[in-house]
């Protein structure tokens, strides 16, 4: 006897076969009486789900299609595991792409996930050379919600933050603690949009308070310790070095502490250091970080949220989320006398 289909199950149950497919994939929008019921009918025939074919029957594919920047280091981490449990509770799997900061692989992982027709798409940001990109989603079609960043195209969806703001608020915070050299240690401004957001809060708010400019001050390095170390080596080997270095991200922050502590250098009491994301070490780190708070599980859940509600509910009208970010003050930074 050959395999029982979801159309039987649904006649032997007296529901539709979307029912059937909804009892398995999304339990909570079926009623408990029925579910039960579909369940039941399931396991006494051994049916087994055929999730392609239930995609090619409604023409809908119930896989999402996520990309992130890199898969080093534990910066998106937290919202990609909320992404990951929010899909799999609506019954959703996730294809995830890794873009390395890179805008030719980004382009060829976005078009390779199109290929597979997904339900929707998530993208941590974009790359700086971003109009291909952009023309490539609107085009496909398919629902997109970009992560991590506000960007300016108001016909993009997005749950984000305002990177320029949070970058400027740190800035401006070592300011008020005297500090008139300050060194930037940042991601790849010139490839990823929001890093280059960063950069500009940072140039933005020396200039408003009157300071001036050294190109020396600024170093671009991959998100890594070890490029957070290397980047520090440099700025501490300055003839005029820096007396706080703003790390644009926390791991980074790590790495400078790190080389401040192999020059037998103090922190804070010989150079302020401060970071951004506000990762789980963050608080843990000697001397604990300061930092600038990004709740990246709620981006991960709000950003899926808003995919499936494009998904379910098609609309013109784009999502968009600008989410707050905190200044978080530990023992990593002091005011100058």
């Amino acid at each position: 006897m050959g395999q029982i289909t979801i159309e039987e199950v649904a006649k032997i149950a007296g529901v539709s076969p979307a029912t059937v497919s909804r009892a398995i994939r999304s339990p909570e929008m079926v009623r408990d009486s029925t579910r039960r019921r579909v369940l039941k009918i399931i396991k006494e025939k051994k049916y087994v789900y055929h999730a392609l074919a239930a995609d090619l029957s409604r023409q809908c594919s119930a896989n999402i299609g996520l990309i992130i920047p890199s898969t080093i280091g534990s910066i998106f981490v937290r919202t990609v595991f909320a992404i990951l449990e929010k899909a799999q509770e609506h019954g959703y799997t996730v294809t995830i792409g890794n873009s390395k900061y890179n805008p030719e692989i980004e382009m060829s992982v976005l078009r390779t996930l199109n290929e597979r027709h997904p339900a929707g798409l998530l993208l941590t940001g974009y790359c700086v050379r971003k109009e291909e990109l952009l023309e490539e989603i609107n085009r496909s079609g398919v629902p997109t919600v970009i992560m991590w960043e506000k960007p300016d195209d108001p016909q993009l969806s997005y749950v984000g933050i305002d990177n320029y703001r949070a970058a400027y608020t740190m800035t401006e915070y070592l300011i008020g603690l005297k500090h008139r050299r300050i060194g930037l240690i940042l991601g790849p401004y010139s490839k990823v949009d929001r890093v280059h957001k960063r950069f500009e809060g940072y140039r933005d708010c020396l200039s408003d308070h009157g300071l001036p400019w050294d190109d020396l001050l600024v170093v671009e390095k991959e998100p890594t310790l070890a490029d957070g170390m290397e980047a520090m080596n440099r700025l501490m080997s300055l003839a005029n070095r820096p007396t706080a270095v703003f790390a644009a991200s926390d791991v980074m922050a790590f790495g400078a502490m790190a080389a401040a502590k192999e020059k037998g250098l103090k922190v804070p009491a010989d150079v302020s250091i401060a970071g951004f994301d506000d990762i789980d070490f963050s608080a843990y780190a000697d001397p604990p970080l300061t930092t600038i708070r990004v709740n990246g599980i709620e981006i991960g859940e709000m950003a899926l949220s808003c995919l499936l509600d494009m998904i379910d509910n098609p609309s013109p009208q784009p999502r968009q989320i600008c989410l707050k970010t905190d200044l978080v003050v530990r023992n990593s930074c002091r005011a100058l006398e």
